[in-house]
């Protein structure tokens, strides 16, 4: 396996180094100990600064306090869409290199995704591979109401069906649409979402009625576009009761 020779941390006797995986890990010359574990005294602390290390061909930031250092950016700009998420442009990248990946691959950034647009602190919540009031979706996003009474009560927002690339289309759409009529929401109204490969598109199944949301769309060329009608979704809920 390969290894980055990181650096020293403050005082000279422990050596930065990482391996070809990006894992970190420090070799103390004088206990002759290595360990990935960050050394007692070296740990980072509020207020603590960062230095781009130029002297490197790979992307490295130093603690200027502690000598530490990391290979992700620990002041990244802010996020502007979820490509800046990096658990999900890691997911995507993934994807665009392996594009034959199986379908629990293609599943893995919808969630996150869908958690970017749908927070849990707005009340709602997203499980993959779920079994949802009466039928079998591949990802439910729920949302919890609050009674008069002051019961809590989680409902049915949004189903998802996902496919990986190159699956029939017109296929995934009639899975939806029968989970969808299978909803258990006391008005049988929920929204709905598709995804097949890198392509999603949103539903609304409303007084028995199963229509489009938008166009179809890309969530690496289209990612303001999913995030618009996703952000359309959550401010125009259906009655559920």
């Amino acid at each position: 396996m390969t290894t980055y020779h990181l650096g020293p941390l403050v005082g000279g006797t422990i050596i930065q180094y990482s391996n070809s995986a990006g894992q970190v890990y420090y070799h103390d010359t004088v206990a002759g100990t290595t360990s990935y574990t960050i050394p007692n005294g070296f740990e980072d602390g509020l207020g603590d600064t960062w230095a781009l290390d130029t002297t490197k061909s790979w992307p490295q930031w130093n603690n200027n306090r502690t000598g530490r250092a990391v290979l992700i950016d620990p002041n990244p700009p802010p996020v502007r869409t979820y490509l800046d998420d990096i658990s999900i442009k890691a997911d995507l990248e993934l994807l665009v290199r392996v594009p034959e990946s199986g379908e629990e691959i293609f599943r893995r950034p919808i969630g996150d995704i869908l958690r970017f647009i749908f927070p849990r602190s707005e009340g709602f919540s997203v499980v993959q591979e779920t079994v949802a009031i009466n039928t079998h979706p591949d990802a439910c996003l729920f949302k919890v109401s609050q009674r008069p009474g002051g019961s809590l009560y989680k409902w049915e927002y949004m189903l998802v069906e996902c496919k990986k690339q190159g699956q029939s289309w017109v296929v995934t759409e009639d899975h939806l649409l029968d989970h969808l009529q299978g909803n258990g929401n006391d008005s049988g109204n929920c929204y709905g979402m598709v995804q097949v490969g890198f392509d999603v598109q949103f539903y609304k199944y409303e007084n028995s009625n199963f229509s489009k949301v938008g166009g179809r769309m890309h969530l690496i060329n289209d990612a303001n576009n999913v995030l618009a009608w996703g952000r359309y979704i959550k401010d125009n809920p259906m009655s559920f009761v």
